[in-house]
């Protein structure tokens, strides 16, 4: 797992987008979220992805180690 860190920008066309920063790696910029919740939505998601071995793995794979 690495630590990462995300901040949500409100721009002046008023959409959103959502820094993020990973030690170790260049920062990134997610943007086009129409909603402040949407950014958090997708930071949520991002995250869950972030923490799984391998997020199309069959879970008895998972299971095992595959």
């Amino acid at each position: 797992m690495t630590d990462t860190s995300y901040r949500i920008v409100h721009r002046e066309d008023d959409s959103f987008a959502v820094e993020i920063v990973s030690v170790g790696a260049l920062p990134q910029t997610a943007t086009g979220f129409a909603t402040e919740a949407a950014a958090r939505g997708w930071i949520a998601r991002d995250q869950r992805f972030r923490y799984v071995t391998d997020p199309f793995a069959q879970p008895s794979e998972r299971r095992r180690g595959y």
